[in-house]
Protein backbone atom coordinates (compact mmCIF):
# COMPACT_ATOMS: atom_id res chain seq x y z
CA UNK A 1 0.00 0.00 0.00
CA UNK A 2 2.91 2.05 0.90
CA UNK A 3 4.34 1.45 -2.05
CA UNK A 4 1.35 2.23 -4.35
CA UNK A 5 1.32 5.60 -2.37
CA UNK A 6 4.46 6.40 -3.27
CA UNK A 7 4.17 5.87 -6.75
CA UNK A 8 0.81 7.79 -6.97
CA UNK A 9 2.60 10.60 -5.73
CA UNK A 10 5.82 10.11 -7.47
CA UNK A 11 3.31 9.75 -11.05
CA UNK A 12 1.70 13.20 -9.68
CA UNK A 13 5.03 15.17 -9.22
CA UNK A 14 5.87 13.59 -12.80
CA UNK A 15 2.26 14.72 -13.95
CA UNK A 16 3.05 18.18 -11.94
CA UNK A 17 6.55 18.41 -13.75
CA UNK A 18 5.20 17.37 -17.20
CA UNK A 19 2.63 20.26 -16.96
CA UNK A 20 5.03 22.75 -15.64
CA UNK A 21 7.17 21.72 -18.68
CA UNK A 22 4.54 21.94 -21.17
CA UNK A 23 3.57 25.50 -19.62
CA UNK A 24 6.89 26.64 -20.01
CA UNK A 25 7.66 25.39 -23.31
CA UNK A 26 4.19 27.14 -24.51
CA UNK A 27 5.99 30.43 -22.84
CA UNK A 28 8.75 29.62 -24.52
CA UNK A 29 7.39 29.64 -27.69
CA UNK A 30 5.12 32.51 -27.23
CA UNK A 31 7.98 34.23 -26.35
CA UNK A 32 10.00 33.14 -29.38
CA UNK A 33 7.23 33.97 -31.65
CA UNK A 34 6.94 37.22 -30.29
CA UNK A 35 11.05 37.82 -30.48
CA UNK A 36 10.71 36.59 -34.20
CA UNK A 37 7.77 38.94 -35.18
CA UNK A 38 9.59 41.86 -33.71
CA UNK A 39 12.24 40.68 -35.38
CA UNK A 40 10.15 40.53 -38.48
CA UNK A 41 9.10 44.51 -37.83
CA UNK A 42 12.89 45.07 -36.56
CA UNK A 43 11.26 46.97 -33.44
CA UNK A 44 13.59 47.43 -30.03
CA UNK A 45 12.51 45.34 -27.33
CA UNK A 46 12.93 46.58 -23.55
CA UNK A 47 12.07 43.33 -21.67
CA UNK A 48 13.35 39.78 -22.22
CA UNK A 49 13.48 36.85 -20.03
CA UNK A 50 16.83 37.03 -19.33
CA UNK A 51 19.96 39.15 -20.14
CA UNK A 52 21.43 36.32 -22.63
CA UNK A 53 18.19 36.19 -24.99
CA UNK A 54 18.42 40.23 -25.30
CA UNK A 55 21.79 40.05 -26.45
CA UNK A 56 21.19 37.57 -29.05
CA UNK A 57 18.21 39.10 -30.22
CA UNK A 58 20.06 42.77 -30.44
CA UNK A 59 23.07 41.61 -31.92
CA UNK A 60 20.65 39.22 -34.38
CA UNK A 61 18.38 42.72 -35.13
CA UNK A 62 21.08 44.72 -35.87
CA UNK A 63 22.55 41.81 -38.26
CA UNK A 64 19.28 42.16 -39.74
CA UNK A 65 19.14 45.66 -40.48
CA UNK A 66 22.53 46.23 -41.71
CA UNK A 67 21.68 42.93 -44.30
CA UNK A 68 18.42 44.98 -45.08
CA UNK A 69 20.06 48.11 -46.08
CA UNK A 70 23.12 46.31 -47.85
CA UNK A 71 19.72 44.57 -49.31
CA UNK A 72 18.52 48.45 -50.28
CA UNK A 73 21.96 49.97 -51.66
CA UNK A 74 22.10 46.60 -54.33
CA UNK A 75 18.89 46.92 -55.38
CA UNK A 76 19.45 50.72 -56.13
CA UNK A 77 22.85 49.80 -57.46
CA UNK A 78 20.94 47.10 -59.45
CA UNK A 79 18.82 49.67 -60.64
CA UNK A 80 21.10 52.13 -61.75
CA UNK A 81 22.88 49.42 -63.22
CA UNK A 82 20.18 48.28 -65.18
CA UNK A 83 19.42 51.79 -66.14
CA UNK A 84 23.01 52.36 -67.45
CA UNK A 85 22.48 49.06 -69.28
CA UNK A 86 19.06 50.29 -70.67
CA UNK A 87 21.10 53.63 -72.05
CA UNK A 88 23.68 51.59 -72.95
CA UNK A 89 21.48 49.52 -75.43
CA UNK A 90 19.92 52.08 -76.80
CA UNK A 91 22.87 54.11 -77.31
CA UNK A 92 24.14 50.62 -79.48
CA UNK A 93 20.56 50.46 -81.03
CA UNK A 94 21.19 53.81 -82.38
CA UNK A 95 24.60 53.65 -83.14
CA UNK A 96 23.71 50.17 -85.28
CA UNK A 97 21.38 52.59 -87.42
CA UNK A 98 24.00 55.14 -87.57
CA UNK A 99 26.77 52.43 -88.73
CA UNK A 100 23.99 51.05 -91.11
CA UNK A 101 23.13 53.86 -92.42
CA UNK A 102 27.12 55.00 -92.48
CA UNK A 103 27.82 51.45 -94.17
CA UNK A 104 25.03 52.11 -96.48
CA UNK A 105 26.16 55.67 -97.27
CA UNK A 106 29.69 54.34 -97.64
CA UNK A 107 28.58 51.47 -100.27
CA UNK A 108 26.97 53.95 -102.12
CA UNK A 109 29.85 56.44 -102.09
CA UNK A 110 32.09 52.90 -103.19
CA UNK A 111 29.81 52.41 -106.17
CA UNK A 112 29.73 56.06 -107.46
CA UNK A 113 33.72 55.93 -107.40
CA UNK A 114 33.96 52.95 -108.92
CA UNK A 115 31.52 54.49 -111.55
CA UNK A 116 33.72 57.51 -111.78
CA UNK A 117 36.60 55.56 -112.33
CA UNK A 118 35.28 53.72 -114.76
CA UNK A 119 33.72 57.14 -116.76
CA UNK A 120 36.81 58.91 -116.02
CA UNK A 121 39.03 56.55 -117.74
CA UNK A 122 36.32 56.62 -120.56
CA UNK A 123 36.31 60.19 -121.01
CA UNK A 124 39.92 60.72 -120.55
CA UNK A 125 40.44 58.38 -123.16
CA UNK A 126 38.23 59.41 -125.51
CA UNK A 127 40.15 62.26 -127.90
CA UNK A 128 37.03 64.30 -129.70
CA UNK A 129 35.10 66.86 -127.40
CA UNK A 130 31.63 65.34 -128.77
CA UNK A 131 31.87 61.69 -127.46
CA UNK A 132 33.58 63.03 -124.24
CA UNK A 133 30.43 65.63 -123.63
CA UNK A 134 28.08 62.87 -124.51
CA UNK A 135 29.87 60.22 -121.72
CA UNK A 136 29.87 62.85 -119.07
CA UNK A 137 25.98 64.37 -119.90
CA UNK A 138 24.79 60.96 -119.76
CA UNK A 139 27.00 60.02 -116.36
CA UNK A 140 24.89 62.74 -114.40
CA UNK A 141 21.99 60.53 -115.05
CA UNK A 142 22.93 57.47 -114.70
CA UNK A 143 24.61 58.51 -111.43
CA UNK A 144 22.95 60.95 -109.91
CA UNK A 145 19.26 60.67 -111.59
CA UNK A 146 18.75 64.64 -112.15
CA UNK A 147 16.32 65.64 -114.67
CA UNK A 148 17.45 68.04 -116.69
CA UNK A 149 21.37 69.46 -118.24
CA UNK A 150 22.82 72.07 -120.35
CA UNK A 151 26.48 72.62 -120.71
CA UNK A 152 28.41 75.26 -122.49
CA UNK A 153 31.68 76.12 -123.44
CA UNK A 154 33.70 79.12 -124.58
CA UNK A 155 34.41 79.18 -128.48
CA UNK A 156 36.64 82.23 -129.83
CA UNK A 157 34.88 84.96 -126.65
CA UNK A 158 31.65 83.27 -126.88
CA UNK A 159 29.49 80.74 -124.24
CA UNK A 160 28.32 78.16 -126.27
CA UNK A 161 25.96 75.89 -125.73
CA UNK A 162 27.17 72.22 -126.51
CA UNK A 163 24.74 69.64 -125.19
CA UNK A 164 21.16 69.69 -123.38
CA UNK A 165 19.18 66.95 -122.01
CA UNK A 166 16.07 66.57 -120.38
CA UNK A 167 14.05 68.78 -122.16
CA UNK A 168 15.19 71.86 -122.25
CA UNK A 169 14.48 74.81 -124.69
CA UNK A 170 16.27 77.68 -123.85
CA UNK A 171 20.28 77.64 -125.40
CA UNK A 172 20.75 81.23 -125.10
CA UNK A 173 24.83 82.30 -125.65
CA UNK A 174 26.91 85.53 -124.66
CA UNK A 175 29.66 86.81 -126.43
CA UNK A 176 32.89 89.10 -125.54
CA UNK A 177 35.85 91.01 -127.78
CA UNK A 178 38.68 89.48 -127.04
CA UNK A 179 39.91 92.43 -125.26
CA UNK A 180 36.83 91.89 -122.62
CA UNK A 181 37.58 88.41 -122.19
CA UNK A 182 41.43 89.19 -121.43
CA UNK A 183 40.56 91.49 -118.54
CA UNK A 184 38.15 89.03 -116.97
CA UNK A 185 38.08 87.49 -113.39
CA UNK A 186 36.77 84.44 -111.69
CA UNK A 187 34.02 87.00 -110.47
CA UNK A 188 33.36 87.98 -113.39
CA UNK A 189 32.87 84.87 -115.26
CA UNK A 190 31.19 83.88 -112.79
CA UNK A 191 28.29 87.13 -112.81
CA UNK A 192 27.58 85.38 -116.32
CA UNK A 193 26.99 81.91 -115.58
CA UNK A 194 24.61 83.11 -112.60
CA UNK A 195 23.23 85.72 -114.98
CA UNK A 196 22.32 83.01 -118.36
CA UNK A 197 20.82 80.75 -115.35
CA UNK A 198 18.25 83.33 -114.58
CA UNK A 199 17.08 82.19 -118.13
CA UNK A 200 15.71 78.69 -117.95
CA UNK A 201 12.40 77.99 -117.94
CA UNK A 202 11.91 76.38 -113.91
CA UNK A 203 8.73 74.55 -112.10
CA UNK A 204 7.90 76.05 -108.64
CA UNK A 205 9.13 73.04 -107.09
CA UNK A 206 12.85 73.04 -109.54
CA UNK A 207 16.25 74.72 -108.84
CA UNK A 208 18.65 75.37 -110.94
CA UNK A 209 22.58 74.89 -110.08
CA UNK A 210 25.31 76.60 -111.82
CA UNK A 211 28.85 74.26 -111.51
CA UNK A 212 31.74 76.32 -113.46
CA UNK A 213 34.03 74.04 -115.38
CA UNK A 214 37.98 75.56 -115.31
CA UNK A 215 40.94 73.67 -114.90
CA UNK A 216 44.22 75.66 -113.17
CA UNK A 217 42.74 78.85 -113.47
CA UNK A 218 41.76 78.27 -117.50
CA UNK A 219 38.28 78.43 -118.18
CA UNK A 220 36.39 76.49 -120.23
CA UNK A 221 32.45 76.88 -119.76
CA UNK A 222 29.74 75.80 -117.08
CA UNK A 223 26.85 73.16 -116.23
CA UNK A 224 23.36 73.94 -115.61
CA UNK A 225 21.72 71.28 -113.25
CA UNK A 226 18.29 71.60 -113.25
CA UNK A 227 16.39 69.18 -110.29
CA UNK A 228 13.38 68.64 -107.94
CA UNK A 229 14.23 70.73 -104.60
CA UNK A 230 13.77 67.63 -102.39
CA UNK A 231 15.36 64.91 -104.33
CA UNK A 232 18.87 66.07 -104.16
CA UNK A 233 21.23 64.80 -101.28
CA UNK A 234 24.73 65.20 -100.38
CA UNK A 235 25.92 61.76 -102.23
CA UNK A 236 24.17 63.47 -105.60
CA UNK A 237 25.84 66.82 -105.08
CA UNK A 238 29.36 65.12 -103.89
CA UNK A 239 29.05 62.98 -107.34
CA UNK A 240 28.13 65.93 -109.19
CA UNK A 241 31.15 67.81 -108.28
CA UNK A 242 33.06 64.89 -108.78
CA UNK A 243 31.97 64.34 -112.32
CA UNK A 244 32.59 68.31 -113.18
CA UNK A 245 36.17 68.02 -111.70
CA UNK A 246 36.56 64.63 -114.39
CA UNK A 247 34.45 66.59 -117.25
CA UNK A 248 37.23 69.95 -116.78
CA UNK A 249 39.87 67.46 -117.11
CA UNK A 250 38.37 65.78 -120.08
CA UNK A 251 37.68 68.58 -122.02
CA UNK A 252 40.89 70.97 -121.68
CA UNK A 253 42.43 67.60 -122.40
CA UNK A 254 40.66 67.36 -125.39
CA UNK A 255 41.06 71.12 -126.53
CA UNK A 256 44.46 70.35 -125.85
CA UNK A 257 44.86 67.25 -128.48
CA UNK A 258 42.64 69.55 -130.78
CA UNK A 259 45.21 72.29 -130.66
CA UNK A 260 48.35 69.87 -131.05
CA UNK A 261 46.69 68.46 -134.17
CA UNK A 262 46.30 71.64 -135.50
CA UNK A 263 50.36 72.36 -134.59
CA UNK A 264 51.05 68.94 -136.32
CA UNK A 265 49.40 69.85 -139.17
CA UNK A 266 50.76 73.47 -139.96
CA UNK A 267 53.84 71.84 -138.90
CA UNK A 268 53.44 69.54 -141.68
CA UNK A 269 52.73 72.64 -143.38
CA UNK A 270 55.56 74.19 -143.01
CA UNK A 271 57.72 71.42 -143.67
CA UNK A 272 56.37 70.97 -146.83
CA UNK A 273 56.59 74.52 -147.95
CA UNK A 274 59.91 74.63 -146.51
CA UNK A 275 61.11 71.78 -149.22
CA UNK A 276 59.34 73.46 -151.73
CA UNK A 277 61.55 76.44 -150.74
CA UNK A 278 64.47 74.68 -150.84
CA UNK A 279 63.65 73.10 -154.02
CA UNK A 280 63.29 76.41 -156.13
CA UNK A 281 66.52 78.32 -154.41
CA UNK A 282 69.27 77.56 -157.02
CA UNK A 283 72.23 75.87 -156.03
CA UNK A 284 75.53 78.34 -155.85
CA UNK A 285 77.23 79.25 -159.11
CA UNK A 286 80.20 81.25 -158.88
CA UNK A 287 80.38 82.71 -162.60
CA UNK A 288 78.37 82.75 -165.78
CA UNK A 289 78.45 85.16 -168.70
CA UNK A 290 81.35 86.78 -167.35
CA UNK A 291 79.87 87.44 -164.27
CA UNK A 292 81.27 86.18 -160.52
CA UNK A 293 77.91 85.56 -158.43
CA UNK A 294 77.19 85.28 -154.85
CA UNK A 295 74.28 84.88 -152.94
CA UNK A 296 72.92 84.72 -149.75
CA UNK A 297 69.43 83.59 -148.35
CA UNK A 298 68.07 83.34 -144.25
CA UNK A 299 64.57 83.11 -143.49
CA UNK A 300 63.44 84.54 -140.46
CA UNK A 301 61.23 81.79 -139.61
CA UNK A 302 60.35 77.98 -140.64
CA UNK A 303 59.51 79.54 -144.01
CA UNK A 304 60.47 82.92 -146.08
CA UNK A 305 59.05 84.67 -148.27
CA UNK A 306 62.01 85.57 -150.13
CA UNK A 307 63.42 83.98 -153.18
CA UNK A 308 66.17 84.26 -155.37
CA UNK A 309 66.64 82.77 -159.20
CA UNK A 310 69.36 82.00 -162.15
CA UNK A 311 67.93 80.71 -165.47
CA UNK A 312 70.82 80.63 -168.23
CA UNK A 313 69.43 80.71 -171.67
CA UNK A 314 72.30 80.30 -173.79
CA UNK A 315 75.60 80.78 -173.71
CA UNK A 316 75.77 84.86 -174.07
CA UNK A 317 72.55 85.36 -171.41
CA UNK A 318 70.54 84.78 -168.14
CA UNK A 319 68.26 86.01 -166.04
CA UNK A 320 68.29 86.57 -162.46
CA UNK A 321 65.53 87.70 -160.18
CA UNK A 322 64.77 88.17 -156.75
CA UNK A 323 61.59 88.45 -155.14
CA UNK A 324 59.66 88.95 -152.01
CA UNK A 325 55.97 87.28 -151.76
CA UNK A 326 53.06 88.43 -149.26
CA UNK A 327 52.49 86.20 -145.98
CA UNK A 328 54.37 83.36 -144.90
CA UNK A 329 53.89 79.63 -144.15
CA UNK A 330 52.09 77.73 -146.84
CA UNK A 331 50.11 79.84 -148.79
CA UNK A 332 53.30 82.47 -149.56
CA UNK A 333 55.27 79.33 -150.58
CA UNK A 334 52.62 77.74 -153.23
CA UNK A 335 52.31 81.63 -154.37
CA UNK A 336 56.27 81.41 -154.08
CA UNK A 337 56.06 78.58 -156.48
CA UNK A 338 53.74 79.44 -158.41
CA UNK A 339 55.14 82.62 -159.50
CA UNK A 340 58.58 81.43 -159.99
CA UNK A 341 57.51 78.36 -161.98
CA UNK A 342 55.49 80.39 -164.66
CA UNK A 343 58.32 83.27 -164.55
CA UNK A 344 60.53 80.85 -165.20
CA UNK A 345 58.75 79.13 -168.28
CA UNK A 346 58.13 82.65 -169.65
CA UNK A 347 61.91 83.37 -170.11
CA UNK A 348 62.93 80.08 -171.05
CA UNK A 349 60.24 79.53 -173.64
CA UNK A 350 60.96 82.83 -175.89
CA UNK A 351 63.34 85.57 -176.12
CA UNK A 352 61.25 88.21 -174.52
CA UNK A 353 62.19 91.47 -172.29
CA UNK A 354 61.87 91.40 -168.36
CA UNK A 355 59.06 93.59 -168.94
CA UNK A 356 57.04 91.50 -171.36
CA UNK A 357 57.63 88.63 -168.63
CA UNK A 358 56.30 90.31 -166.34
CA UNK A 359 53.14 91.39 -167.78
CA UNK A 360 52.36 87.82 -169.04
CA UNK A 361 53.34 86.73 -165.03
CA UNK A 362 50.75 89.52 -163.73
CA UNK A 363 48.18 88.03 -166.32
CA UNK A 364 48.84 84.42 -165.59
CA UNK A 365 48.65 84.54 -161.68
CA UNK A 366 46.39 87.14 -161.20
CA UNK A 367 43.15 84.96 -160.82
CA UNK A 368 44.65 82.77 -158.83
CA UNK A 369 46.01 85.64 -156.22
CA UNK A 370 44.13 86.63 -152.93
CA UNK A 371 43.13 90.15 -152.45
CA UNK A 372 45.24 89.93 -149.24
CA UNK A 373 48.44 88.77 -151.32
CA UNK A 374 51.25 89.72 -153.60
CA UNK A 375 54.69 89.65 -155.25
CA UNK A 376 57.09 92.21 -155.44
CA UNK A 377 59.74 91.09 -158.05
CA UNK A 378 62.62 92.57 -159.17
CA UNK A 379 63.47 90.62 -162.90
CA UNK A 380 66.89 91.09 -165.34
CA UNK A 381 68.41 89.66 -168.14
CA UNK A 382 71.98 89.79 -169.02
CA UNK A 383 73.69 89.54 -172.26
CA UNK A 384 77.74 89.12 -172.10
CA UNK A 385 77.77 90.30 -175.51
CA UNK A 386 76.63 93.45 -174.98
CA UNK A 387 77.04 93.95 -171.20
CA UNK A 388 73.63 95.05 -170.80
CA UNK A 389 71.57 94.42 -167.94
CA UNK A 390 67.95 94.90 -168.99
CA UNK A 391 65.41 94.81 -165.86
CA UNK A 392 61.58 95.63 -165.26
CA UNK A 393 60.05 95.87 -161.85
CA UNK A 394 57.28 94.98 -160.06
CA UNK A 395 57.31 96.69 -156.58
CA UNK A 396 60.60 95.77 -155.43
CA UNK A 397 63.81 97.72 -154.06
CA UNK A 398 65.65 99.19 -156.73
CA UNK A 399 69.16 97.32 -157.39
CA UNK A 400 72.36 98.74 -156.08
CA UNK A 401 75.36 99.60 -158.94
CA UNK A 402 78.87 100.47 -158.49
CA UNK A 403 80.51 101.74 -161.32
CA UNK A 404 83.70 101.23 -161.28
CA UNK A 405 84.97 103.97 -163.90
CA UNK A 406 82.69 106.72 -161.97
CA UNK A 407 84.27 105.24 -158.49
CA UNK A 408 80.30 105.64 -157.07
CA UNK A 409 76.73 103.86 -156.05
CA UNK A 410 74.03 104.20 -158.53
CA UNK A 411 70.33 102.90 -157.87
CA UNK A 412 68.57 101.53 -160.84
CA UNK A 413 64.76 100.82 -161.23
CA UNK A 414 61.97 101.51 -163.00
CA UNK A 415 58.40 101.96 -161.27
CA UNK A 416 55.72 99.13 -161.22
CA UNK A 417 52.65 97.78 -159.34
CA UNK A 418 53.28 94.27 -157.76
CA UNK A 419 52.19 91.18 -159.17
CA UNK A 420 48.80 91.19 -158.50
CA UNK A 421 48.03 94.65 -157.65
CA UNK A 422 46.09 95.09 -161.22
CA UNK A 423 45.06 92.52 -163.71
CA UNK A 424 46.05 94.55 -166.75
CA UNK A 425 49.18 96.51 -166.05
CA UNK A 426 52.19 97.41 -168.65
CA UNK A 427 55.20 96.86 -166.67
CA UNK A 428 58.35 99.50 -168.02
CA UNK A 429 61.78 98.45 -168.39
CA UNK A 430 65.24 99.64 -168.23
CA UNK A 431 68.80 99.14 -168.96
CA UNK A 432 72.51 99.90 -168.19
CA UNK A 433 75.68 98.22 -169.35
CA UNK A 434 77.45 96.76 -166.99
CA UNK A 435 81.93 97.41 -167.10
CA UNK A 436 84.43 95.35 -165.66
CA UNK A 437 84.93 96.15 -162.02
CA UNK A 438 80.84 97.18 -161.72
CA UNK A 439 78.81 95.37 -158.86
CA UNK A 440 75.39 95.25 -159.09
CA UNK A 441 73.25 94.29 -156.08
CA UNK A 442 69.97 92.58 -155.87
CA UNK A 443 68.52 92.54 -152.09
CA UNK A 444 65.15 92.51 -150.00
CA UNK A 445 63.79 94.07 -147.39
CA UNK A 446 65.34 92.03 -144.75
CA UNK A 447 68.66 94.08 -145.57
CA UNK A 448 67.58 97.70 -145.85
CA UNK A 449 64.81 96.86 -143.17
CA UNK A 450 67.20 95.12 -140.94
CA UNK A 451 66.61 96.76 -136.63
CA UNK A 452 68.35 96.77 -133.78
CA UNK A 453 67.20 96.58 -130.19
CA UNK A 454 66.76 100.53 -130.46
CA UNK A 455 64.31 100.36 -133.32
CA UNK A 456 67.05 101.75 -135.85
CA UNK A 457 66.99 100.61 -139.20
CA UNK A 458 70.24 99.22 -141.48
CA UNK A 459 69.07 101.13 -144.17
CA UNK A 460 70.16 102.23 -147.94
CA UNK A 461 73.58 104.73 -146.63
CA UNK A 462 74.98 101.93 -145.26
CA UNK A 463 74.77 99.12 -147.76
CA UNK A 464 76.33 101.84 -150.25
CA UNK A 465 79.00 102.51 -147.24
CA UNK A 466 79.66 98.68 -147.79
CA UNK A 467 79.59 97.92 -151.43
CA UNK A 468 81.92 101.45 -151.26
CA UNK A 469 84.61 100.26 -149.18
CA UNK A 470 84.71 96.56 -150.28
CA UNK A 471 84.27 97.30 -154.19
CA UNK A 472 87.79 95.54 -154.87
CA UNK A 473 86.80 92.41 -153.22
CA UNK A 474 85.33 89.60 -155.38
CA UNK A 475 81.44 89.03 -154.49
CA UNK A 476 81.73 86.04 -151.60
CA UNK A 477 83.97 88.22 -149.54
CA UNK A 478 81.07 91.52 -150.21
CA UNK A 479 78.96 89.16 -148.62
CA UNK A 480 80.75 88.45 -146.01
CA UNK A 481 81.54 92.31 -144.70
CA UNK A 482 77.71 92.62 -145.72
CA UNK A 483 76.53 89.70 -143.19
CA UNK A 484 79.57 91.24 -140.74
CA UNK A 485 78.06 94.02 -140.81
CA UNK A 486 74.50 93.54 -140.50
CA UNK A 487 75.15 90.72 -137.54
CA UNK A 488 77.25 93.65 -135.62
CA UNK A 489 74.27 96.25 -136.25
CA UNK A 490 71.39 94.17 -135.02
CA UNK A 491 73.23 92.74 -131.95
CA UNK A 492 70.96 91.10 -129.59
CA UNK A 493 68.13 91.88 -131.59
CA UNK A 494 66.04 89.01 -133.31
CA UNK A 495 66.03 88.43 -137.47
CA UNK A 496 62.62 90.14 -138.44
CA UNK A 497 62.55 89.39 -141.78
CA UNK A 498 64.18 87.33 -144.26
CA UNK A 499 67.53 88.19 -145.58
CA UNK A 500 67.84 87.95 -149.17
CA UNK A 501 70.23 89.24 -152.07
CA UNK A 502 72.54 89.02 -154.50
CA UNK A 503 75.78 90.09 -155.68
CA UNK A 504 77.21 90.63 -158.87
CA UNK A 505 80.44 91.82 -160.48
CA UNK A 506 81.55 91.74 -164.07
CA UNK A 507 84.68 90.44 -164.23
CA UNK A 508 85.04 89.91 -168.48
Amino acid sequence: MMIYALSFIFALVLLFASVQYVRKERENARTMIRLLKNLREKREIDEFPDETIKAEYDTTLAKIKKQELELDNSIEELKEYRKELEMTYNSLVVKSSQLEYSNHILERKVENLSNLNSISRSALSALKLKKIINIIVDAYFVLTGVKRISLYLWENGKLVNKKTKGGIRFRGEVAYTPEEIKNFRRSDYKNIYETLSQSFTLNKDELVMVYPLNVKGKELGVIYIIEDKNKLNDIDEETISALVIQISIAINNAQIYADLLVKERMSKELEVAAKIQRQIIPKDIHEICGLAIANYFEPAKEIGGDYYDYTKLSENSFTVTIADVSGKGMPAALLLALGRSVLKTLSIIGDTKPREDLNELNRIIYPDISEDMFITIFHSKYYRDTKTLYYSNAGHNPIVIYKAKKKRIELHSVKGAAIGFMEYYDYKQGELRLDIGDIALYYTDGLSEAVNLERELFGIDRIKEILLENHEKNPDEIKTKILERVTAFRGEAEQEDDLTFVILKCIA
